[in-house]
């Protein structure tokens, strides 16, 4: 932590010239955020999963803005919005994001507007040396309003790369917001993303992400559901081989009455790889009404792979409806037996098998092409073809 803290103190005024105001007058509380708090130990317990003090120990390089690149005129709901859903004073990561970023992608969609085609953002690494990247975004839909988000994050070339990023969400009265995150990059890439995002009267959130390939990925999704008939679906999946590390941690909260929520979360871990989920439901008092629906299940592939998981349900209501479970399996011999007697070799019935686990995150999905371009990628991935890239990292 300390080098972050050492790096910001030194350079505090070339981060400031290339950025907009709005960022710069929140340097200092994050800075002050960070260093009280340390990075979280795994005793900490959002982050038994992952030890993020080594994660951020190696020595990345920053690439700052230069302020011929900066643009201060950012949109009104920059200064309603920014840092006002993410919680800076209680954890660390968003603190140091916060500390360091230099821009932000906002997204702002008015009252009523809806938007027929998704927003897509493709963000990819390239460096010659270890880098550290930084990333804001902020997604506001108004009343009534609707739009979808598809972020990919791509990586080229062997090198090491770090990237804290940080999302704000707002939905407002009667909106639908839909925004979802693909991983793509290689075993070389260290990835923290937090999403903050709250969900107002009658507003529906749909949030999935997908972690295809990677090498350690953690992330965080805390939703309030804060008006009534409010709605958030949570999806993921994430497919691990080799030594790789995914870690989805959420937090969905009732606070409204009729408020509903579902969420599915499903991995598949091969090799000698790592994988965590802990999901947690809190019911607020004078929250009746709610109906939430939590489900974690995993395929472990082998005696080396390891899977953790920790549904939570925390109520203060009594007119509630809430479910949840996890279940942690291999693969059945039996369904491989069955598919060895028609024809199938081993290989091919350990793929189909795969596939036909993960395809029911595939098909929660509402945006058909979305679902049929990861499907493709899916299949991809668990075929490892030699022809293929996606599980490669590019030159």
């Amino acid at each position: 932590m300390k080098q972050y803290l050492d790096f910001f103190r030194a350079e505090r005024q070339r981060i400031d010239a290339g950025s907009s105001p709005l960022l710069n007058q929140r340097r200092d509380e994050a800075a002050a955020a960070l260093e009280r708090l340390g990075f979280p130990s795994q005793r900490v317990e959002r982050y038994r999963y992952t030890d993020v003090a080594a994660a951020f120990a190696p020595n990345y390089g920053i690439q700052l803005q230069t302020a011929e690149k900066v643009v201060t005129d950012l949109h009104p709901s920059a200064s309603l919005y920014y840092a006002q859903l993410a919680d800076i004073q209680a954890d660390a990561i968003t603190a140091l994001n916060t500390m360091l970023v230099q821009d932000v992608t906002i997204i702002h969609v008015a009252a009523g507007e809806r938007k027929q085609h998704p927003v897509q953002i493709t963000n990819t690494l390239s460096a010659t040396a270890p880098l550290m990247q930084n990333r804001r975004l902020l997604i506001v839909a108004e009343a009534g309003a609707e739009l979808d988000v598809i972020m990919t994050d791509k990586a080229r070339g062997q090198q090491d790369f770090l990237t804290t990023q940080v999302t704000e969400i707002v939905v407002g009265e009667g909106a639908r917001v839909g925004f979802y995150d693909i991983e793509d990059t290689h075993e070389h890439c260290h990835r923290f993303h937090q999403v903050f995002a709250r969900v107002a009267s009658g507003g529906k959130l749909t949030h999935s992400v997908f972690t295809l390939a990677g090498g350690l990925s953690r992330n965080q999704t805390d939703v309030a559901l804060v008006g009534q008939g409010a709605d958030a679906n949570l999806l993921g999946c994430a497919i691990t081989i080799g030594q790789q590390h995914v870690d989805n941690n959420t937090l969905i909260e009732h606070i409204s009455p009729a408020c509903t929520s579902h969420e599915l979360y499903k991995y598949v871990v091969d090799g000698s790889s790592t994988g965590a989920f802990a999901g947690r439901i809190l019911v607020r008092e004078g929250a009746q009404q709610t109906v939430s629906e939590e489900r974690n299940a995993n395929l472990v592939c082998t005696n080396q792979a390891r899977m953790w998981t920790q549904p939570m349900l925390e109520i203060y209501a009594d007119d509630v409806q809430c479910s949840h479970g996890s279940t942690v399996g291999q693969m059945a011999d039996d369904a491989l037996f069955y598919m060895r007697q028609r024809g199938i070799n081993e290989a091919e019935a350990r793929t189909l098998l795969k596939q036909a686990f993960a395809s029911e995150v595939l098909g929660a999905l509402p945006l058909e092409p979305l679902r049929q371009r990861l499907q493709a990628m899916v299949e991809h991935r668990f075929r490892s073809c030699e022809d293929c890239q996606l599980c490669k990292p590019h030159d």
